[in-house]
């Protein structure tokens, strides 16, 4: 990753803007931190930087560097870093209010199944008569369970040790 260390005397004689893409296009609003918020198209870019200029953000277009002789197809926009949740806004709203293309509905691959299967409705007292005869198994089910491993789980086990021979109390109570 490049990165450039440049002396902190050197910065007075730049510009806010130092590190941006040369040959940009901004709204005159100032801004300290910058984050790339969008690619647009060339002719959207002033109509989008009058807007945040408006909104009194501040915004800057540039073509985006990249292989030389590769055709650039937009700007990027950078937007100030901390009004960027307003920016987002913005620009949305822009692109809402654009008069987007038709675009073709594509067919469907496969063709409805749906539509040709025809189920025919369960009569209620059917229904009824299933949920009646589930609950009813569910019912008879815990009555066996219960019938078979009920005693064994309901015998009675003391809580307490037996008291010792040799315990102070009691041993005789009679006079």
């Amino acid at each position: 990753m490049l990165s450039r260390i440049i002396p902190l005397e050197y910065l007075k004689e730049r510009d806010v803007m130092f590190w941006l893409p040369p040959g940009g296009q901004d709204n005159d609003v100032w801004a300290d931190t910058w984050v790339i918020l969008a690619d647009l198209e060339s002719a959207d870019a002033a109509t989008v930087l009058a807007l945040l200029r408006d909104a009194d953000i501040g915004g800057y277009v540039a073509r985006p560097s990249g292989l030389k002789g590769a055709p650039a197809r937009g700007v990027q926009l950078y937007v100030d870093r901390e009004q960027i949740h307003r920016a987002t806004d913005v620009v949305m709203q822009f692109l809402r209010g654009k008069e987007q293309p038709i675009v073709p509905r594509a067919e469907r691959i496969a063709p409805r199944i749906r539509s040709r299967i025809k189920v025919p409705a369960v009569p209620r007292s059917v229904s009824v008569a299933l949920q009646i005869a589930f609950m009813a198994g569910l019912i008879a089910l815990g009555m066996t369970f219960a019938y078979y491993r009920g005693a064994s789980m309901l015998e009675h086990r003391p809580h307490h040790p037996a008291p010792a021979s040799d315990a102070p109390g009691w041993t005789n109570p009679r006079p």
